[in-house]
């Protein structure tokens, strides 16, 4: 590896770690205190998100008919998921159910991003995102159901079975390539440039948003 390339990644990992450090404690915080600070910033990240999916719709090179149903499905998407989102960070005492969301999807993030780098092998979907492996997707579903049914003991007993952990997990999976899709789509690395190392709100919050879909669209059909 040239000494440049090389020097770009370690650099990118070092911004991605400092990031982290910094965001996980202070997103925790502020859904730990709850309304209306807790709703004024998911105000905030829904108008970011939204920003950069539309900007993403601008680039994207689909035929007309497919751009627009890509646009109008997205738009429905991640409309769904912001108001989900809205909806307990407007309640007092939902951290517990975000604090287990985010748990559960850090650790199949983690899990998925380690597992592939050490132990590599075939290519989970490669037109999509070549560097995602079929190690890296069952590490993160091994890792994320164990840590979501773990945690679920403690922040939302008796809440969640063991199957639908397990479905949320691969949901997030599922939410991290579909983004990856709309960046390939629009010819794009990142969504955005906000969080350093990481890209735009979509590149961090894609797994999220794909879990508050699903819930949302469960709590719609009950």
């Amino acid at each position: 590896m040239a000494p440049r390339r090389r020097f770009r990644k370690k650099s990118s990992l070092m911004a991605r770690i400092i990031s982290a450090a910094l965001l996980i404690p202070l997103s925790l915080y502020l859904i730990y205190i709850g309304p209306p600070i807790s709703f004024i910033t998911g105000i905030i990240l829904a108008i970011g998100i939204l920003i950069e999916w539309f900007s993403l719709c601008r680039k994207n090179r689909l035929s007309r008919w497919a751009k627009m149903t890509v646009i109008l499905l997205g738009t429905v998407y991640l409309a769904l998921s912001s108001l989900w989102l809205l909806q307990n960070l407007s309640i007092s005492g939902s951290w517990r159910l975000l604090y287990w969301l985010l748990l559960l999807v850090w650790s199949t993030d983690t899990a998925a991003y380690l597992g592939g780098k050490l132990l590599r092998g075939p290519k989970l979907a490669p037109s999509i995102s070549p560097n995602k492996t079929w190690s890296g997707f069952v590490a993160g579903m091994l890792v994320g159901t164990a840590v979501g049914y773990e945690a679920s003991f403690w922040l939302m007993p008796g809440v969640f079975t063991l199957w639908a952990i397990a479905l949320l997990v691969l949901i997030a999976q599922g939410g991290d390539l579909m983004e990856s899709q709309m960046k390939r789509w629009s010819q794009v690395k990142d969504s955005g440039f906000l969080i350093p190392g990481h890209g735009g709100l979509l590149d961090r919050l894609d797994s999220f948003l794909a879990v508050s879909f699903a819930l949302a669209f469960w709590q719609v059909l009950l």
